[in-house]
């Protein structure tokens, strides 16, 4: 076996601020033995996780650079190359707060796994209860940083307005914590500074938020990434992802 192959759904493709399918959790296991990788995989797949595995470090790190995942599990089995991609998440700011799990040869790599960056670890070989009570005490980390980077279909009218031009009215594509992707008849271009009111659904007041234009494309589709948001509207916006994110994600 050789590359990465996607177990379960993998994660959608696009740019960003375009609605993911992949609603669940999201973990990428380094590892080219089949019985950690059916072991992992099984319990995984109880939780409703959603798995890419590769079984080399070198499609594991193009592919951290090209996806977004929640979780890496990485097998020590070549312990030096694999405590360097245990500290490649810390280097990248999409992956800044991923959840690390380090499969350990023996108890002795504890200690370099943990400085290289890792959350938890387990040593081999270890048995299915031991690797569900770890991943259940590691779940709740990962859904956290799932919430962070989680976009959230939406459809609501938008108010933009900016100081090049008359207000208009967009519709909303998605929303999650950074930003925000609308459909618009008004062309807008990359670095547009803007300033949106909209209401979340079930929100007693309507929020307002500064933002700048960071992609457009010629379907009059955009891309805005918030730059300066209130700390109450940040707050209700957390609170209305985090709970949309729970419905979708196994109890």
């Amino acid at each position: 076996m050789s590359g990465c192959v996607a177990r379960m759904k993998p994660s959608s493709k696009g740019r960003d601020l375009v609605g993911a399918k992949t609603t669940g959790v999201r973990v990428l296991l380094v590892s080219d033995d089949i019985q950690i990788i059916d072991n992992l995989c099984h319990c995984m797949e109880q939780m409703a996780m959603h798995v890419d595995v590769c079984s080399d470090i070198a499609s594991a790190t193009r592919k951290l650079c090209h996806s977004k995942f929640e979780a890496l599990v990485v097998d020590l089995k070549d312990a030096a190359r694999a405590l360097e991609l245990i500290k490649k998440p810390r280097e990248m700011t999409s992956h800044k707060g991923v959840v690390v799990l380090a499969i350990l040869n023996s108890s002795t790599e504890m200690p370099s796994a943990f400085r290289a960056g890792a959350s938890f670890a387990l040593v081999k070989p270890f048995p299915p209860g031991v690797l569900a009570r770890t991943l259940r005490a590691s779940y709740p980390l990962m859904v956290r940083e799932r919430r962070r980077s989680y976009r959230c279909p939406l459809q609501i009218p938008v108010h933009v307005s900016s100081s090049t031009r008359s207000d208009f009215v967009a519709n909303s594509i998605n929303i999650s914590e950074g930003g925000i992707a609308l459909t618009s008849s008004v062309i807008l271009h990359v670095g547009d500074r803007l300033i949106l009111k909209l209401t979340l659904p079930d929100a007693a007041s309507a929020a307002r938020v500064n933002c700048e234009v960071c992609w457009a494309d010629e379907t009059g589709r955009v891309g805005l990434e918030f730059v300066q948001v209130p700390t109450t509207v940040a707050e209700q916006l957390q609170s209305w992802l985090g709970d949309r994110l729970e419905e979708c994600l196994p109890c």
